[in-house]
């Protein structure tokens, strides 16, 4: 019979059961209290990739039952008009779903009062019409979402960093709401999420726009939180991960809360008793890695230099955190001179794949190590298993 399995398995996914992220939630409790106050902070929130920044986002949403919120998944935008349209469909979407007819047609009249082009009965920015200009716009945008859903609004933007790298130019996004929550005193809130990059070269004339928010990075998991994120779902199905699956869930994750939900996943598929062992999270291992392969694994380690991904095989063959000089020997034997074995350590380390801790550099996620250990070593001399005196 198959087994109910809970956990899921796409991106962005709720987990059966939201674990940790204690200090997240307090901190946006204690916004919405502001923002009810009539005095709206702004929250960020960065984190590694399955770190649960969608996740959180969505949490936090939850939470805020008395508050219009409006989520936009940002991407690479090209320019401000592909933005702003962007926007605009997010916005439709919304207040289609959530509120009436009529104030959807409030809110796309006090637009279209704004001067903005038609077409073909719709709304439409152009970046090369006369009349575009981004704060302004931005400005029309939210004050007429707030005027027409008449209440508190929070504006949700995930993946914030793709809006800051391709946009660029924060001093619009801090201007149009410093006009719009201190001049024109609407009570709207901006919460927003990113990677570790999110706030990083960002040209800014004046005060970084990391200031215009109250950072606060997303730690991992504890091993508790994931245990209670794993075996609370469980325990109405009659299943539980023994303390060692929960501890070799926590070493192969490392806390990210995606990858506990893939590893959780997999491993309950390959139960062979109620009791799931870390023998089975490891057998799951397998269908971790083959989904992370193509979501993300094959993309950096094929994009990095043949040399670099010998330094990786190296690296995840020995695993154990390596001095400098060991990974330059270990790579010696595969026809990489001792030139390129540093540039390549420099490289992966600047591209924040290896990390280094103390005077020794490590992979930086367990599980693409993990990947990586698996692969074969490409020299002069062929194909062949990796083999290195530990």
């Amino acid at each position: 019979m198959p087994i109910d399995n809970p956990f899921t398995t796409a991106v962005g996914g709720m987990p059966p059961r939201f674990a940790g992220r204690k200090n997240e939630k307090h901190s946006f409790s204690m916004s919405l209290k502001f923002l009810a106050q009539g005095n709206p902070r702004n929250l960020a929130f960065v984190g590694d990739y399955g770190t649960g920044k969608t996740v959180l986002l969505k949490e936090l949403s939850n939470m805020a039952k008395d508050v219009f919120c409006i989520t936009f998944p940002c991407y690479q935008f090209e320019n401000y008009a592909q933005f702003f349209n962007f926007l605009m469909d997010t916005i439709n979407r919304k207040i289609r779903e959530s509120k009436t007819d009529k104030i959807l047609t409030i809110f796309r009249n006090n637009i279209k009062s704004f001067s903005i082009p038609v077409v073909g009965g719709g709304i439409e920015f152009k970046e090369d019409d006369s009349a575009f200009d981004p704060m302004n716009r931005m400005i029309d945008m939210f004050e007429s979402v707030y005027k027409a859903v008449d209440q508190p609004t929070i504006l949700f933007f995930d993946d914030f960093q793709y809006y800051l790298k391709t946009i660029g130019q924060s001093e619009i996004l801090k201007q149009a709401f410093t006009v719009l929550t201190q001049e024109l005193e609407y009570d709207i809130m901006l919460t927003v999420c990113g990677d570790l990059t999110t706030f990083e070269g960002v040209q800014e004339p004046h005060e970084p726009i990391a200031r215009f928010f109250e950072p606060m990075r997303i730690e991992p998991l504890s091993r508790d939180e994931i245990n209670d994120a794993i075996n609370t779902p469980l325990e109405s199905r009659g299943y539980r991960f023994t303390d060692e699956a929960i501890d070799r869930t926590h070493e192969l994750s490392q806390g990210r809360a995606y990858y506990v939900q893939l590893c959780a996943h997999y491993g309950l598929n390959e139960a062979h008793t109620r009791q799931i062992t870390s023998e089975e999270v490891s057998t799951g291992l397998r269908s971790v890695l083959k989904r992370l392969a193509i979501e993300r694994f094959d993309k950096i380690y094929n994009g990095v230099s043949p040399d670099q991904q010998i330094v990786l095989q190296v690296m995840a063959y020995i695993d154990r955190p390596l001095l400098h000089k060991e990974i330059i020997n270990g790579s010696e034997s595969y026809d990489i001179t001792e030139s390129s074995a540093k540039m390549s350590i420099l490289r992966l380390h600047e591209s924040d794949i290896l990390m280094k801790v103390g005077n020794k550099y490590q992979i930086r996620e367990k599980l693409f190590e993990e990947y990586v250990r698996g692969k074969y070593v490409v020299t002069t001399t062929g194909v062949h298993p990796l083999k290195i005196d530990n």
